[in-house]
């Protein structure tokens, strides 16, 4: 061990609090990155295998190959796994099997591998069907079938293009003609070219749900059976014919764009139906799909990254900075005894790498536990978040924790460089006289030297804080370089604190858009209905729906220990919205959504006035939601219950989905007003396409022509249609709780109206646009499963209208675990930032006071007081504050506005406002810190008498 080395451990052993506080802020530091990467990896890792075991592990799957194509496929450096499968072809079902089993039975064998491993990446290909009975096919007359064919008898009456010889069974023998399914001049499918196999049935695979796409035994109105791998398709007639599919994984591709153009150019197909995009899985593998959720997410993680450095560097770096201006006097004398200026530099870096071998390793440690201790409290919530993953393993990759050494470590070094080649620059002469720390501002130089400021004035200081704040503003224009390393850590803790409330801001979209659609208020279960069959032109259908609407609420009434909380009827109208009450940002939006569906049946939504023209959605509350609502806004129930003059209330919140996968959010009403709204008339052979503006300006009917989509009819408005005038007399900036099971935030615009107002259509025609089709009931129960199985079984006593019954409990708890996850991540984060926050000022300060113990003896010496001692350093304190406070804020704004514009990529709509509680929770710590930091640097201070402090040496 040599002798800047030693002379390293024995300056760390005698300032042990700085010490142990700078190897506190480098393990947290460590900490931070080491549970941030650990989580992401863990989820990453988590996400990836279940994506893969649910969905399969191939990129591209294509049905509709050639046999070229596939070769060419397997000689593409590209493609790292192939799979390949032949077509058997198709058969028509009978029109009496079809009635029950889909129209068509497909034949295709199991794949096999014809590039790669059997399993890439430690899953299968496809997800393959589960074998309920008996055994796979051996040859390629042998099939499996879906489990739903067993104990079938198909083509009975003799027709059809598959005939059993009696009910299938394993064992069972059947007959099918088997060619190639196409579309038809008429619009309808049919099998051309059959020719006819027989086929031994050796066993049944368990039903598959119908929307995995992704699934082997899944294919559209079809049962599909699978022969062994390997057997001719037995369709098509050459090579050109698309008789094969294929699963491909790829390498070496970064985005969707490049893996469409990739399997364009590898096949000479187009894009089609027949060729599907494993986006789930390109997710999990750095694929980008282009959605601006993940430009939120990456933005919001880099943000973060900055602060988490910046923290570290400033904490880091402060803590040098003080260790380099205490050992200035050590430094000259090594320097006037022939130490190098190398020798010098290599001291201090000698030091950051003994703190770093102790805080890193430290750091890792606390990270990765850090990170198992958030899962495991979060397991329930992550299983509820994401369907398939019972639970999230943390994933120790130790290229991972090599990162986050690295990182830090490169900090580290990075933050220690500058104090090091300060201390290497130390004059032997100034660091005897301790002058390093001690320097006039330019301003005060050039003053001083033209002669300025040689006579005492006490200044504004000395005014208000007596000879103690002029010493204290003599103190800071002397230490100009010291002040600025403690406002700078003030300015930073301000930082990570406001920090983690925009990090809780940021999430809050993304966790209000998990829990959207979850349960209504205190509801535990919900009913919803429809009419089965609807006829816009009807009025039969209406009447009997509302009979029936009321008999099901009546008897769900008599049910023991379920209390009814409210109930929403749900219905449709054209209206005319005047400019005046939309707001420019929902006219903004709406235009989007115009432009993004751009049918060729659709219209503009607003006229050359800018009214909104087009369908509003009436929502018609029970009486008491109605009251509460009304009283809740603050507004007169006599007004707005009057059954003879009944007023709205417009739900001034919109979320919706784009196609590019934004989030719009936006407050669709600027002010209230009146709406007119309208019931067109259905037509015999049309069907309505609403209202929109005719070309001399006026308000006409569109309507499309069933048996020619070319055709399109307008009307008069005034001979197709009723309208209704209606005061929209308040606004609800929140979505009432007994419409959430109905999504009424996703409408645009929406009303609200008392149940009263809702009425019943006359018998030849709509005569008022009050009216509904739709239906929900929130209830209350102590048994809310019990209550579920009740109501469920009176739903099953109603003809003609479908009832849904959903027991919220669980989604309920899913809510409520997945919030608990972010707020648990948001709360360490916090935690952790503080820490860092507290660690940094307390360093600087505290270390800053303890560096002055020479001159706090002259002071005394001279006869300063206690109580002057006290004003002077508060003097300071408060300068370091109010600068460090100012600083920090201006940039905690800004990486405020970092994070509202990474939220803004993926969510519109979001206004900025900065998280006040965590400004005055920045405040009082920043406060509090100061205080403690001075009175721990004072109690040292006063340990040792004035004499030694005057004769105190460095080495």
């Amino acid at each position: 061990m040599g002798i800047f080395t030693r002379f390293t451990l024995r300056s760390l052993a005698k300032n042990r609090v700085r010490t142990a506080v700078t190897v506190a802020g480098i393990a947290l530091s460590t900490a931070l990155l080491a549970a941030v990467l650990t989580s992401v990896g863990s989820m990453q890792a988590a996400l990836l295998q279940r994506t893969m075991d649910t969905e399969g592990s191939w990129h591209v799957f294509s049905s509709e190959l050639t046999s070229a194509s596939v070769d060419a496929l397997a000689e593409s450096d590209q493609v790292s796994d192939l799979a390949t499968f032949t077509k058997g072809g198709t058969a028509a079902l009978s029109e009496e099997d079809a009635n029950s089993l889909g129209d068509f039975l497909t034949l295709k064998s199991m794949p096999t591998v014809a590039k790669g491993s059997d399993e890439p990446m430690g899953a299968p290909y496809a997800v393959m069907p589960e074998l309920v009975e008996g055994g796979m096919p051996q040859t390629a007359d042998e099939v499996i079938l879906p489990d739903y064919l067993k104990g079938e008898t198909l083509g009975a009456d003799g027709s059809g293009g598959v005939r059993s010889d009696g009910p299938i069974a394993v064992g069972s023998s059947m007959t099918a003609d088997l060619g190639v399914r196409t579309l038809g001049d008429d619009g309808e499918e049919a099998v051309v070219d059959p020719r006819t196999r027989t086929l031994v049935v050796t066993g049944f695979y368990e039903r598959q749900p119908p929307f995995l796409a992704n699934n082997y035994a899944v294919a559209t109105y079809s049962s599909v059976a699978i022969n062994a791998a390997g057997s001719p398709a037995g369709i098509g007639e050459g090579e050109d014919d698309a008789t094969m599919g294929a699963y491909v994984v790829t390498r070496g591709i970064g985005s969707v764009e490049e893996m469409h153009a990739f399997f364009q150019d590898a096949t000479g197909l187009p894009d089609s139906d027949a060729t599907l995009y494993h986006g789930n899985l390109f997710t999990y593998l750095g694929i980008s799909d282009g959605r601006p959720i993940w430009g939120t997410l990456w933005m919001v993680a880099a943000v973060l990254a900055v602060v988490i450095v910046a923290a570290s560097v400033s904490l880091i770096y402060n803590s040098f900075a003080i260790s380099v201006a205490e050992r200035t006097r050590q430094f000259g004398l090594l320097a006037s005894l022939g130490a190098s200026r190398r020798q010098l530099r290599r001291t201090v870096l000698a030091e950051a790498l003994v703190l770093g071998l102790v805080g890193v390793p430290l750091g890792l440690v606390l990270g990765v536990a850090g990170t198992a201790g958030a899962f495991a409290v979060s397991q329930e919530a992550f299983a509820s978040f994401v369907s398939g993953i019972e639970g999230v393993p943390v994933r120790v990759d130790p290229l991972v924790l090599a990162a986050a050494a690295a990182l830090s470590l490169a900090t580290l070094v990075a933050s220690a460089w500058a104090p090091a080649l300060r201390a290497s620059r130390v004059s032997a002469v100034d660091a005897i006289r301790q002058t390093q720390d001690v320097r006039l501002s330019k301003r005060a130089a050039r003053r001083a030297s033209a002669g300025e400021g040689t006579s005492v004035k006490l200044g504004w200081h000395g005014r208000l804080f007596g000879l103690p704040g002029f010493v204290a503003h003599r103190n800071l224009s002397r230490s100009a370089s010291r002040g600025r390393t403690v406002v700078a850590s003030l300015a930073v803790s301000v930082v990570l604190i406001v920090a983690t409330g925009s990090l809780a801001d940021a999430l809050a979209p993304i966790s209000d858009r998990v829990g959207r659609g979850g349960a209504a208020g205190q509801a535990d279960v919900t009913v919803s209905a429809h009419v089965d069959t609807y006829d816009r032109g009807s009025t039969v259908d209406l009447h009997f729906y509302a009979q029936e609407l009321d008999r099901f609420l009546e008897q769900a009434r008599g049910v023991e220990g379920v209390e009814l909380l409210g109930s929403t009827r749900q219905g449709q109208a054209e209206a005319v919205v005047p400019a005046s009450m939309i707001s420019p940002e929902a006219k903004e939006a709406r235009e989007r959504i115009d432009a993004e569906r751009n049918g060729a049946y659709s219209a503009p939504s607003f006229n050359a006035q800018g009214d909104y023209l087009g369908s509003v959605a009436l929502f018609y509350l029970d009486d008491a939601s109605w009251r509460s609502l009304v009283a809740e806004l603050g507004q007169d129930e006599a007004a707005f219950c009057d059954p003879r003059n009944p007023r709205a209330i417009g739900l001034n919140t919109f979320q919706e989905t784009l196609m590019d996968g934004t989030y719009v959010s936006t407050e669709p009403f600027a002010a209230t007003g009146d709406v007119d709204l309208f019931a067109i008339e259905g037509r015999e052979g049309f069907s309505t396409l609403g209202l929109r503006e005719g070309p001399d300006g006026g308000l006409v009917a569109g309507y499309l022509d069933t048996e020619d989509p070319e055709r399109i009819e307008a009307l008069p408005l005034d001979d197709v249609a009723t309208g209704v005038g209606i005061e929209v007399g308040a606004l609800a900036d929140g979505e009432p709780d007994v419409l959430n099971a109905l999504g009424a935030s996703s409408q645009f615009p929406a009303l609200i109206l008392p149940e009263s107002a809702a009425a019943a259509p006359a018998d030849d025609r709509f005569a008022s646009p009050f009216t509904y089709s739709f239906a929900s009931f929130s209830f209350k129960a102590a048994d809310h499963a019990k209550a579920a199985e009740e109501l469920e079984a009176l739903a099953e006593g109603i003809d003609g209208v479908s009832f849904f019954v959903s027991d919220l409990e669980e989604s309920a708890r899913q809510d409520r675990l997945m919030t608990q996850a972010i707020q648990l991540f948001v709360m360490c984060f916090s935690v952790i930032m503080a820490l860092i926050a507290v660690a940094n000022v307390f360093n600087t300060l505290a270390n800053s006071i303890i560096l002055r113990t020479r001159e706090f003896a002259v002071l005394k010496s001279v006869g300063m007081g206690g109580r002057a001692f006290a004003r002077m350093l508060a003097c300071e304190c408060a300068s370091y504050a109010a600068r460090g406070l100012a600083i920090g804020l201006a940039a905690a704004t800004a990486v405020a506005w970092a994070l509202h514009q990474a939220t803004a990529l993926a969510f519109e709509g979001l206004a900025f406002s900065l998280p006040w509680p965590y400004v005055g929770a920045a405040v009082g710590m920043v406060l509090a810190v100061l205080a403690l930091s001075v009175a721990y640097a004072l109690a040292r201070a006063r340990a040792g008498s004035i004499v030694e402090a005057l004769r105190a040496d460095a080495i």
